[in-house]
């Protein structure tokens, strides 16, 4: 069994919980290692049978909890050096600290994750592949346009973390400066919901999807109804279609196989 838990996503802080009966990892500690702590305890869970967790990138709403949650419960920490020398000022260095390598499959326990190269502007940004037991969850935050490489990857998924950040008519037409609205519409920014949807609707043609949570809305420039409504009109498929809250977290899903 492989079951995920969304401890919260957007620009305020991320968090997901990914386990099966044996091991527990958390992907990104974008909240303080209280609330991490708080959330986890609220779905039933504690930090201190994590057996890792793992950073997509050193934004702050990524890694905020990140040095606390290591050194009070001794989680490791893995993430691309790239990302560790761009966040340096995040960490203390009494850490404990892994390194993984694009495309690198990691044994996390009796979890199998491996790192996807993502578009981001970031130092180095990752999204992830969980497996246990045949089923698979993919994981695929903050990025501006999906490749070949995510394609390929994603095909294995069950079940997917896709971003759906923004409405493009309301990034553009809304109160961000001319230069943050380039930024969050570019290649190395952020997902429209358009696109998620044109994506999430390939992989449930071409790929093994039977469900979706969309993550990191926006919440000055998207509706999670709009989301919502969006992503589901472009299917062909029946898909379970979650939305990620910030401000607590998910009830737990089962990831499960065709």
């Amino acid at each position: 069994m492989l079951e995920m838990i969304m401890l919260g996503s957007g620009s305020g802080g991320n968090a997901c919980v990914v386990k099966n009966q044996e091991s527990m990892i958390l992907i990104d500690a974008g909240f303080s290692g209280a609330e991490i702590r708080r959330r986890m305890q609220m779905v039933g869970l504690e930090p201190d049978d994590l057996e890792a967790c793992v950073i997509t990138h050193e934004h702050g709403d990524h890694i905020k909890g990140a040095s606390i949650l290591s050194r009070r419960h001794k989680v490791p920490l893995l993430m691309h050096p790239a990302t560790k020398r761009a966040g340096h000022r995040k960490f203390t260095g009494n850490e404990r600290m892994r390194h993984f390598e694009m495309k690198e499959v990691m044994e996390l326990g009796s979890l199998t994750v491996t790192s996807v190269p993502t578009l981001h502007d970031s130092a180095s940004s990752t999204g992830f592949l969980v497996e246990s037991d045949g089923a698979c969850l993919g994981y695929l935050t903050d990025l501006g346009a999906v490749t070949e490489d995510n394609f390929l990857a994603m095909r294995k998924a069950d079940f997917l973390v896709m971003e759906a950040n923004h409405d493009r008519d309301m990034l553009w037409n809304g109160h961000y400066p001319p230069h943050l609205k380039a930024r969050v519409d570019s290649r190395v920014g952020h997902l429209s919901n358009v696109d998620s949807a044109e994506f999430i609707a390939l992989l449930a043609e071409l790929g093994k999807l039977n469900g979706v949570m969309l993550a990191h809305l926006s919440e000055k420039n998207n509706d999670p109804d709009l989301a919502l409504s969006i992503v589901r009109n472009r299917q062909e498929r029946d898909l379970n279609i979650y939305l990620a809250r910030q401000d607590q977290p998910s009830k737990p899903i089962v990831v499960e196989t065709k």
